[in-house]
């Protein structure tokens, strides 16, 4: 057995499949918060689960302990999940993917759950990435698009990936389902490198703005424009009075809207990182209270 249960999903309008995938490909869980949020605004039903055993190092990727509403410990293990839902408003109904990427036999998985996709006959998937950037906290999160149709490119003003090195799980399963003839596509959401935490409400939002063309409607927002807004004040008092930081951001700021290559971040980053550090633990803190 390979973990994967997947019940018979019902006749679904040549879906969009959205994917994101937790891990190296989702700085600030922009993705993965992007994509629950799908799933909630449309009340998707789950008809693909798979069993993490044979997936993960659990001494890599924990599982994690939470309390539930009776005050008693629950284990929470790694997941990957597919969700539908009709959406009678659009031309397309809706797949939903999420996951943390895997530790172990990524063939294996990628071939499976790229099957699923396929046997869906999607009209499209588009996978979102959140990688870090140079883009200053100041500044609207720029969205960037690839795909290697001509057609797709042309249709949504992408650009064609030139990125040649180490992949993720997403790029794993962009090549099985190439192979399986799915039209794809890529969005990233280019998130502030300065502020790596477990939340980024404007990247979110960025992202959900970005996927109304590709699905054709707007997804609900929700209350992210205010979790924005406080986000952001947050961040603002972490670099009050601390001019090195104020100072960098500027320099950001005169870079901003330069091209993706140009957008990423330097070499000197960790240095950058390590000036920025209090941006971070601040919000972390403030998170935590």
């Amino acid at each position: 057995m390979d973990g994967f249960d997947i019940q018979p999903a019902p006749s679904l309008r040549s879906p969009i499949v959205v994917v994101a995938f937790g891990g190296w490909s989702d700085t600030g869980t922009v993705t993965t918060d992007t994509a629950q949020r799908l799933i909630d605004a449309h009340g998707a039903r789950r008809f693909l689960s798979v069993d993490p055993e044979d997936f993960y190092v659990f001494t890599d990727t924990r599982p994690t302990v939470r309390l539930d509403a009776d005050g008693l410990r629950e284990v929470q293990w790694p997941k990957n999940e597919g969700y539908y839902a009709f959406t009678p408003h659009a031309a397309h109904d809706l797949v939903v993917v999420k996951g943390i990427e895997p530790n172990l036999r990524w063939r294996t998985f990628a071939a499976r759950l790229g099957g699923a996709i396929a046997d869906l006959r999607p009209s499209l998937v588009c996978t979102l990435v959140a990688r870090p950037s140079t883009t200053p906290h100041t500044r609207p999160i720029p969205v960037t698009g690839s795909s290697t149709d001509t057609g797709l490119a042309a249709k949504f003003g992408l650009g064609r990936s030139s990125y040649q090195g180490p992949t993720g799980i997403i790029g794993v399963l962009h090549d099985v389902l190439r192979r399986r003839g799915a039209p794809l596509i890529s969005l990233a959401a280019n998130v502030p490198h300065y502020l790596n935490v477990d939340e980024n409400p404007p990247a979110t939002m960025a992202l959900l703005k970005a996927l109304t063309p590709v699905l054709g409607f707007s997804p609900p927002l929700g209350d992210l424009d205010e979790q924005g807004v406080r986000f952001l004040e947050r961040v603002d008092e972490a670099s009050r009075g601390d001019d090195q930081i104020r100072a960098y951001v500027r320099s950001l700021e005169e870079h901003y809207g330069e091209t993706e290559a140009q957008a990423q971040p330097p070499a000197e980053l960790p240095s950058a990182a390590d000036i920025l550090r209090d941006v971070e633990d601040l919000l972390r803190g403030a998170k935590d209270s």
